[in-house]
């Protein structure tokens, strides 16, 4: 099945109207502030360029952006780039642009559902790389550890077993900023379990509905 380009303002009115959901208040502004929020990453401006294509040709252009952002910390982390500020705020802006998406497909499910779900967990487990990577950055360029970050596989393996919520306590963070960055790492993992179980519980049910 094909789906049906929607232009992107079409979804912040359905939203701000209410027609796909039944919601008023806070939930609704929060749900207005993530659909517009779009607008101000590139994501939406690719499937805008592609938009004419077919709908495989936009997935393939969606696929190819979230690839390149998932190896662009890894690039930054392997050559040593993080000093570089421009890429080191780079690595950052791409980063909230994922929490936006991510937050996107909890509050929003509507404006995927024509993406199969084997597809978005494929997406989804890039996206999840992505931010390993991505907070890893952040580690190797920050003072913010027990110990200054050797390489550029320590400030991967930190950021993995934070993400994992695992910590071994051979490094942890001693600063403020240190503890506020690894707490917003946590919170994101709960981010991403929150879109996981999304994606199976109705799989589940409609599992256990057939039996």
């Amino acid at each position: 099945r094909h789906a049906k380009h929607v232009p992107h303002f079409h979804k912040i009115r359905n939203v701000w109207e209410s027609s796909h959901y039944y919601d008023f208040g806070i939930e609704r502004v929060f749900r207005l502030f993530l659909v517009t929020s779009k607008i101000f990453f590139p994501g939406i401006y690719f499937e805008y360029l592609s938009k004419n294509s077919s709908n495989h040709q936009r997935e393939i252009t969606g696929e190819l952006y979230v690839v390149f952002k998932t190896i662009f910390p890894f690039v930054i982390l392997y050559y040593s780039l993080w000093d570089h500020s421009w890429l080191y705020f780079l690595n950052i802006y791409l980063l909230i642009e994922t929490f936006v998406y991510v937050f996107n497909k909890i509050f929003l499910p509507e404006h995927n559902q024509y993406k199969t779900h084997n597809r978005s967990l494929i997406l989804l487990f890039f996206n999840f790389i992505e931010v390993i990577a991505g907070f890893a950055v952040i580690y190797a360029a920050g003072n913010f550890l027990n110990r200054p970050v050797a390489s550029w596989l320590d400030a991967l393996y930190f950021s993995l077993i934070t993400g994992a919520t695992v910590g071994y306590g051979d490094l942890h963070p001693i600063s403020d900023n240190g503890k506020l960055v690894v707490m917003l790492q946590i919170v994101s993992t709960l981010s991403f379990l929150i879109l996981f179980f999304n994606y199976f519980a109705p799989r589940a049910q409609d599992i256990g509905d057939g039996n």
